[in-house]
């Protein structure tokens, strides 16, 4: 059961607590007897929060390394291999108000450009690269010294590359791909891609050993906010090849409100024709972000109750998104881990508190989702789909960890 907090002298309602449960961890499902030679299996990582505009001095790691250590026995950590970052809302209100009014004024070929004006004065997206790259390395370290395999100055095996391999690459997007200098030389991460839209921020990273394995990086940047056009809600969709498995990681920031599902829809739908319809073309696709999707119910005092009691099976069933997926086609393919975390959203900022009672009562939901689609189903297995407990902003980052086949298509596998 959840615990609840005493309430304040303004709210005589009872205050519930986020207390995050042991990492629930699954099975992989991927087919392993007979071997494949011309196939390898990796660990894909997702990872998306809402951090609501505030500077984030949080650690990281609760939230990156949150159930790695579930996955391969004590002091283990079962690093990823790929790791994809969904930001939203990385840059304050009023940063968001000066794009939407550029939107507004701009010309048809200026719109097209807009993705232009990304805030470099502030460094946001330089910031989080340091703060994403500094829990890799901790998270590398930490794997390191528990096997001791980094204390005497040794180095694992599938660390040893090149820096020439990333440095010398030619599949570096418009200078969005990231310096191997820019980073403690340790890490074993590399930064492959990383692009913001005014507060919607992805970024890609992946081991070192597969950076020169990894071809046909692009990316597009979509703006569906205000006017249809504005980028203070949208998506930014990411692809590229790793030994001829294609992927597509696509970061959006959905329409706000309770009462907005047919805007979300819309959204979604716009996403699926410009982004998603690449589905045909990628062999995995991973959609994360604040999707905003909200749970259908009203009765403050029940939703309350259900949460105190840790029971979640009434609000699931309310829950928008799940009903959406079933009912329109931009959801077509894609699918979702069972949810065995807390709502997402709202908490008071800097506590671990729900916080429902306010001017506007929100109902606690889970805006924020990993969904995913495979090609070949049996190339993709789910390990784990969890939320973390850190408490800068009023929303819960969450993250999922899939294990993937990569390789030449085959109709046997």
């Amino acid at each position: 059961a959840m615990g609840a907090s005493t309430s304040n002298e303004n709210d005589s309602k009872p205050r519930v607590a986020f207390e995050p449960k042991e990492v629930k961890v699954w099975e992989s499902t991927l087919k392993t007897e007979g071997g494949y030679p011309d196939h390898e299996r990796i660990k894909v990582m997702s990872a998306t929060w809402n951090v609501a505009g505030f500077d984030i001095n949080e650690s990281l790691s609760p939230w990156l390394l949150r159930g790695l250590t579930n996955l391969e026995g004590e002091n283990r950590i079962a690093l990823p291999d790929i790791l994809c970052i969904g930001l939203q809302e990385v840059v304050g209100l009023n940063d968001k108000k000066r794009q939407c009014g550029y939107a507004m004024n701009a010309t048809k070929l200026d719109r097209q450009c807009v993705s232009v004006y990304n805030f470099t004065k502030d460094n946001v997206t330089k910031k989080w690269r340091k703060r994403v790259s500094k829990a890799l390395t901790q998270m590398v370290m930490f794997e390191m010294e528990n096997q001791d395999l980094g204390g005497g100055g040794g180095q694992r095996e599938d660390v040893k590359a090149k820096d020439d391999d990333v440095k010398n690459s030619k599949d570096v997007v418009n200078g969005s791909c990231c310096s191997s200098d820019e980073y403690d030389p340790a890490s074993e991460y590399v930064c492959l891609i990383s692009r913001q839209m005014v507060g919607i921020m992805s970024m890609v990273f992946v081991r070192r050993k597969w950076r020169a394995k990894i071809t046909d990086i692009n990316f597009h940047q979509l703006g569906v906010g205000f006017m249809g056009v504005g980028h203070n809600k949208g998506a930014i969709g990411i692809w590229f090849s790793l030994n001829r498995t294609r992927f597509l990681f696509v970061n959006c920031h959905l329409e706000s409100g309770q009462d907005a599902v047919s805007k979300r829809n819309n959204n979604m739908e716009v996403l699926q024709d410009q982004l998603l319809i690449r589905h045909g073309e990628v062999d995995v696709t991973i959609l994360l972000g604040d999707l905003n999707y909200r749970v259908d119910m009203t009765d403050i005092d029940q939703v309350l109750s259900l949460m105190t009691a840790g029971d979640y099976k009434v609000m699931l069933q309310k829950d928008q998104l799940k009903k959406q997926m079933s009912l329109i086609p931009a959801f077509k393919d894609l699918e979702e881990s069972p949810i065995t975390f807390q709502p997402t959203y709202k908490l008071t900022p800097m506590t671990n508190v729900y916080d429902p009672a306010g001017s506007k009562k929100r109902i606690p939901a889970w805006c924020d989702r990993i969904l995913y689609s495979a090609k070949n189903k049996k190339h993709l297995s789910t390990l784990f789909y969890t939320a973390a407990p850190l408490a800068s902003s009023d929303h819960k980052p969450v993250s999922a960890l899939h294990e993937v086949w990569i390789g030449e298509e085959e109709e046997d596998i």
